[in-house]
């Protein structure tokens, strides 16, 4: 195993994502001695979008394609950025809830933070002349009003304003100590049964003596491409390299390969790579992609973009936020041999948070033998790929291609606090493997 050792503070780096796992969550809950109840989560992790939310980004202020790690003692601040599409212009909230590492909401507000609980966004402009009106709103945080007393998972909602549960999405992200240094490697691993190998996570450190436990106290989760909930927190703990603590992903439940992702850039709207038509008399503008092939999936020249889809520094116009356009694009999936799949199809990706959802569910069409939907997407570079409800047809797709030719992997360091009940992050890094 080859360790790369990693200082307390390293800086975000970018990320691809993957996607997330959707889980059920309880509701309304009292904590003892709260002042008030922690609202329900949505049946999934974090609330979808509404129809009207547009291009949603949170990320390293600086860097779109940064993971959405705070560095809690760094002065840095995160970004959220979205749109509300053909809506009027008008101030809304965003309101942060603690959670644990498995993203179940927990803490009171007065213990998580120490400042106010919501903040109103008043930082948004109305789009220049584009065919499709929008609205954009950026907020950089934590500020004045929102300051963070403990790390670990957070949840962020945006709601109509001071309206905690007209909710219009959530997103997470995550606040780090950065109070230990971490060694982290990665290796293949071949698994019975397929063709190309695991990739297999370790981290390894000593734990900091200003945090009273054990090692038993703490948790590591592994995290590839930049998906927050979509962490494998079922390492192995071995205390063998005391005083040292290492968490290993057995082979069993290592990080199986994926082919590359899908790339569109729409920047300037033009036939190209990937563009086969437009119709720019259309509102909004229209535009075609080649299909996508079963066998063949993913894009060679597919940069590393993160999580978040990239506008910014993109699209030729002095303002990209409030001059790119909104276009209707069509993907098109052809299935091997072309017929119908058992089960449903999705397309994902950086415009929807990796989120298999109604809005981008394909319909089978028999004449052309192909899978196809339409999704709004803004001008700039979009990263995909397509989500199998059926089990065995994802393992075929993934195991049809050879796998990523790099990749982003991330470790989290959890310490259990039992003065708070909750997770800690102590220390997170990310790495490119090759």
């Amino acid at each position: 195993m080859r360790f790369r050792s990693l200082g307390p503070t390293p800086g975000a780096v970018p990320a691809i994502a993957v996607l997330a796992v959707l889980v059920a969550c309880s509701g309304p809950r009292e904590v003892p001695g709260g002042d008030r109840p922690i609202p329900a989560a949505p049946q999934e992790r974090f609330a979808p979008p509404v129809a009207s939310v547009g291009t949603v980004q949170v990320y390293r202020t600086g860097g779109e394609d940064t993971l959405p790690v705070l560095n809690a003692s760094s002065g840095e601040t995160l970004t959220l950025a979205f749109d509300l599409v053909d809506e009027s212009p008008r101030p809304l909230s965003v309101w942060f809830y603690h959670a644990d590492r498995s993203w179940r909401r927990d803490l009171q507000p007065g213990e998580a933070l120490e400042s106010f609980h919501r903040d109103d966004l008043f930082d948004y402009r109305a789009s220049r002349a584009t065919q499709l009106p929008y609205v954009h709103y950026r907020y950089a945080f934590p500020n004045a009003s929102i300051r963070f007393r403990v790390s670990g998972n957070w949840v962020l909602r945006v709601t109509e304003q001071g309206d905690e549960e007209a909710v219009l999405f959530e997103r997470p992200f995550l606040v780090s100590e950065q109070a230990v240094p971490i060694r982290f490697g990665v290796e293949p691993v071949m698994v019975a049964g397929a063709s190309y190998p695991s990739l297999q996570p370790t981290v390894e450190f000593a734990p900091p003596e200003r945090l009273s436990g054990n090692a038993y106290d703490y948790d590591a989760c592994f995290v590839r491409g930049g998906i927050l909930s979509a962490a494998r927190c079922d390492a192995r703990m071995d205390l063998a390299p005391m005083p040292s603590v290492r968490f290993t992903l057995d082979a069993e439940t290592a990080l199986r390969p994926r082919p590359d992702d899908g790339y569109l850039d729409l920047s300037d709207l033009r036939i190209g790579p990937r563009v086969v038509s437009t119709d720019l008399s259309a509102v909004p503008f229209r535009a075609a992609l080649e299909p996508d092939y079963m066998r063949f999936p993913g894009s060679l020249d597919n940069p590393m973009l993160g999580a978040n889809p990239v506008i910014d520094g993109t699209v030729p116009l002095p303002e990209p936020s409030l001059g790119a356009e909104y276009v209707r694009v069509r993907f098109s999936f052809v299935p091997d041999p072309e017929r119908e799949l058992p089960g449903s199809v999705h397309v994902i990706g950086t415009f929807d948070g990796w989120n298999p959802m109604s809005s981008n569910r394909m319909e089978w069409n028999p004449t052309t033998a192909r899978y196809e939907a339409e999704v709004l997407l803004k001008q700039g570079r979009h990263a995909y790929r397509y989500a199998f409800s059926d089990e065995r047809v994802a393992t075929e797709v993934n195991e049809s291609s050879p796998p990523k030719s790099d990749d982003m992997i991330s470790a989290f360091v959890y310490f259990r606090d039992v003065r708070l009940a909750t997770d800690r992050l102590v220390a997170s890094v990310s790495v490119r493997q090759r």
